[in-house]
């Protein structure tokens, strides 16, 4: 007998320079939980809006683009509608992600008001699942100023409190919260164990890289995109338990140290 299989892939078209004339009221975020700015003493995250802060990326992508190496980009950011691109079609189109735009205290005035925060890069929630209540801090790209200064820890762990603490406390009350990168970027596994994330182990073959970027293995000959490398994925996670069990304060007493 014959077997119906109508599948079609979901479409990926995208308007040039999706939503980068929407204004920030009109954007939808579309994303399945509450959704607000986030704020430390000396970072603030506010929700990514391609009109507001996708030339700023841009322009410190273009400055230094080795810092998206291992982000596993499909193609190189060289314009607005690059970004625009990747905001929309691997991010807002998908419940389970959104997007934050990273400000920071300017870092010879560590002590300015918020109003005077510059754009200091950006970093996502991914694989945000409701019914099993988890979700991942990755996609994670600050710029080369900020780079070994304060706005990691802080980034990290204002996504951290909002992932793992209590409603009551203003989070969303998950059970786990993620980790995971390229088996090769041992900078990011660095900063996830100095954080309080425990290493789970290594999934092989996890995903298929783009090409022309660094993975573990070379593709398998032979078959559809076999000239992709394929990337081992570090994984780790924090969950409920370790949050209260000691991470939370941990973490709390690396954003507070000077």
């Amino acid at each position: 007998m014959p077997y119906i299989n109508n599948y079609k892939a979901p479409s990926v078209d995208v308007e040039t320079n999706c939503h980068l004339e929407t204004k920030p009221e009109d954007y939808d975020f579309n994303f399945m939980f509450d959704v607000k700015p986030l704020r430390s003493d000396r970072v603030e995250l506010r929700p990514f809006v391609p009109s507001l802060h996708a030339q700023p990326l841009l322009d410190g992508v273009k400055a230094n683009p080795e810092i998206v190496h291992w982000l596993g980009l499909p193609s190189d950011w060289n314009s607005l509608d690059d970004i625009c691109r990747w905001s929309e079609s691997n991010g807002r189109r998908n419940p389970a992600m959104l997007r934050m735009a990273i400000f920071s205290a300017p870092l010879d005035r560590l002590d300015a008001s918020v109003e005077d925060y510059v754009f200091a890069g950006t970093a996502s929630f991914l694989e945000s699942n409701y019914d099993n209540m988890m979700s991942e801090i990755g996609w994670i790209c600050i710029l080369k100023p900020f780079q070994r200064t304060h706005v990691n820890t802080h980034m990290v762990g204002l996504m951290m409190h909002q992932v793992l603490d209590r409603p009551e406390e203003g989070g969303w009350g998950l059970r786990r919260c993620q980790w995971k990168t390229n088996s090769l970027n041992k900078p990011s596994q660095s900063a996830a164990l100095r954080l309080g994330y425990k290493y789970e182990g290594t999934l092989r073959a996890f995903v298929v890289l783009p090409p022309n970027r660094e993975g573990a293995e070379k593709g398998r000959p032979g078959v559809r995109r076999a000239d992709c490398m394929q990337r081992d994925t570090w994984m780790a996670s924090v969950t409920w338990q370790d949050w209260e069990g000691g991470v939370r304060e941990h973490v709390d007493k690396l954003m507070t140290r000077r």
